[in-house]
């Protein structure tokens, strides 16, 4: 009795299913027309033509990839020397003064020079003797008296006691210590009385009528730095005076720890306010290559890279970009994008290659 009921159902949801399946065959052309299958090819390419996509665009500017470099520098003058003397002995007068600048040549320091006064007055009363006997010597020659191999003694001793004066002159020279070129002496590490040798430091000497000012620029942004660039120098010695310098040296090896490059400057010092040794701010204005600059809305984001979309004959066309720089008016790409071009900024999220924009427009008529 129980098997017979359950066949029986079994039949009875079996023709439940067939039936089912004939009305849904039958209603079978509401559902092929929702989906666009039961037209005829035209049909459906007319039910499939989406409306146009409304979108803002903005137009493509290029702008100049321009850098601004601060670094912070050290001075030195562009000629500096630690003085010494050429000889040991006694100050006996100095004018030597911080600060006081010097014509080359003028005397700085001496020291005592009776010895080499004394030493240089011998030589030149020999030197006088000498060239007596020389004269004396020619005459006796002329007469046909005088042997010629006594002359030429005489000759070669003239000469020994010549050279033996600028002996005497030099070594007496040597106890004057003379500016080297013009410039500006440091405070003096002596004292007039003080005994001094050859390897004690007098003071040091600048002409710092001009400053080098080196800093470290970073390898990246070496391609930019030239020889002869302007740069606007700024020193806590100067406070509130801006000095234009130049580029004079780029160095030719890259640290390969810091991976920068030593850069020189020469800054003009007529005024005499900038001091070697001091620290300076250097700004380096560097011109760059000019790219379209972009919004950063209209930037889109997929796995192969970024993209924009322009607007070309009323339709949608993906342009990759590849990011330079952000900067505060907008983004500078790398990409395939001329000057006046239409990108979109509003609605591109929307949008397909090829796909039908309509550009929006403002109250007064522009896109």
């Amino acid at each position: 009795m129980t098997a017979q009921m359950s066949l029986s159902r079994q039949v009875l949801l079996l023709g439940l299913l067939v039936l089912i399946a004939a009305g849904a065959w039958g209603g079978r052309g509401p559902i092929l027309d929702a989906f666009g299958l039961n037209a005829d090819p035209s049909e459906r390419t007319e039910r499939s033509a989406r409306p146009a996509t409304r979108v803002v665009t903005v137009g493509v500017v290029l702008k100049p990839d321009d850098l601004t470099l601060e670094a912070v520098g050290t001075g030195r003058a562009v000629r500096s020397v630690t003085l010494r003397t050429e000889s040991a002995g006694k100050i006996v007068s100095m004018a030597l003064a911080a600060g006081q600048r010097f014509e080359a040549g003028d005397a700085l320091l001496t020291l005592d020079d009776a010895h080499e006064q004394l030493a240089l007055s011998l030589a030149q009363a020999r030197l006088a003797e000498a060239r007596r006997d020389l004269e004396r010597s020619e005459q006796l020659q002329g007469r046909g008296v005088a042997a010629v191999a006594t002359l030429d003694q005489v000759r070669t001793a003239t000469e020994v006691a010549e050279i033996e004066v600028a002996i005497a002159r030099e070594r007496l020279e040597d106890r004057t210590l003379r500016a080297p070129f013009e410039g500006v002496a440091s405070i003096a590490e002596v004292e007039i009385g003080d005994w001094i040798d050859t390897d004690d430091v007098v003071a040091r000497f600048d002409d710092r009528r001009t400053l080098l000012i080196e800093f470290d620029a970073p390898e990246l942004l070496l391609p930019r730095i030239e020889v002869g660039m302007r740069v606007a120098v700024v020193s806590p010695t100067a406070p509130g005076a801006e000095i234009v310098g130049e580029v004079v040296a780029i160095d030719s090896r890259i640290d390969p720890t810091s991976r920068a490059a030593r850069v020189r400057i020469a800054a003009p010092n007529e005024a005499d306010r900038l001091r070697p040794g001091a620290s300076f701010t250097v700004r380096l204005d560097l011109p760059g290559e000019r790219y379209p600059l972009a919004p950063e809305l209209a930037l889109q984001f997929e796995r192969t890279g970024l993209h924009v979309w322009r607007a070309v004959d009323g339709k949608a066309e993906k342009v990759p970009v590849t990011l330079i720089r952000r900067r505060v008016d907008g983004v500078l790409v790398d990409a395939d994008l001329r000057e006046g071009d239409r990108i979109v900024v509003e609605g591109a999220q929307r949008l397909s290659p090829g796909r039908a924009i309509e550009i929006a427009t403002d109250p007064a008529g522009r896109p």
